[in-house]
Order: C-alpha cells, then structure tokens, then sequence
C-alpha cells in the first residue's frame, strides 16, 4: 500500500506538473479541469503521506487520554454500523506495525492511536482544496472532491477506535490474569 501511495501522488504531481506547462502554451478550459484535478488529487495523496511519515514521528500522543476512550454508546454505534463484518476489507499502509508476532499489545495499541490521529488530521486537511475556490472558482468542484477525500478517513477512524478499544480490554485482562510480585 507504501509503494501504491508514493507512486500515485509522484505520477498525479508529474502529471500535474505536464498538463500545467500544456495550459500555459495552450489555455484551455479542459486542460484547466485536468490540471485543477491533478493539483487536487496531489494535494490529497502528498498530505496523507506528508502527515504519516513526517507528522507522526514527532507526535506525542498519550493512548490512555480521555480523547481516546471508546465508551459504551460507541460501541453501540459500531455494533448498529457491523464494523466486525467490513474491517477486514479496509486496506492496511503498514501491515507490519500490527502484527502481534513483531509487537506487544501496548506497542501495537499505541500505533492505533496514532493511526486514528492521522486519519482525523486528514479528514480536516482534506477541506484545505476549498481554499483554491479563491483563484479558480468552481466552488462545488472543490467542496465535493474535499467531502469525497475526508468521507475516505471516517471507516480508518471508526477502525482504529474499534479496534484499540478491544485490545485495551484484551490487555487489561492479561494484566489481572499475571500473578502480582509479592517480596
């Protein structure tokens, strides 16, 4: 999924790059709507590697914050929304991170919680296209490709949550089920 991404935003900037030049040598609507496209669908992809590999590492995130708890009408939510049945069909960006064989439970709870921190800043950052309403116009091209972008993180988010939330408890019953150390 790495390798798919950076391709993708790299070809979309290329092209980006391409159409841009053909429109300033030939100034037409369509190359217009081509090179509008290519800067947005860019922007999209470059933020979301940009907020992953750059922004991520220098987070300090405490999974333990209130922010991160799931409470019960939450679980409710994701019960009504049958999570359990469609997670397995969301693609994973590093499914190494996850695997329990590599990482603790704590390790792996805590990737979750910056995972879902990353989804919810690219679902805001996704809204930053709008601002090029300004130059270009066309607001409802901007709006609908910036709700489309940020409509993709939600199920990343309600994954993360759900996911954490059962391995939380999964974690705090390997802790009661440890003898405690007596001196």
């Amino acid at each position: 999924m790495e390798k798919l991404m950076r391709r993708l935003t790299l070809w979309s900037g290329l092209g980006f790059l391409v159409t841009g030049a053909c429109y300033g040598l030939y100034p037409q609507r369509f190359l217009l709507t081509i090179v509008i496209t290519l800067l947005v669908l860019f922007y999209q992809l470059g933020m979301r590697l940009i907020v992953g590999n750059w922004l991520e590492p220098r987070l300090q995130l405490r999974p333990s914050a209130a922010w991160f708890k799931v409470g019960a009408g939450e679980r409710r939510l994701y019960r009504l929304l049958r999570v359990k049945r469609w997670k397995k069909w969301l693609p994973t960006y590093s499914p190494a991170k996850y695997d329990v064989r590599q990482h603790s439970l704590a390790d792996i709870i805590k990737t979750m919680t910056y995972a879902e921190v990353d989804h919810e800043l690219m679902l805001l950052l996704s809204y930053l296209p709008v601002l090029l309403v300004i130059p270009f116009g066309d607001p409802v091209v901007f709006i609908i490709s910036s709700v489309a972008a940020s409509l993709v993180e939600v199920p990343f988010i309600v994954l993360q949550r759900y996911n954490r939330a059962r391995l939380v408890n999964v974690l705090r019953r390997q802790a009661k089920r440890r003898p405690q150390n007596k001196m």
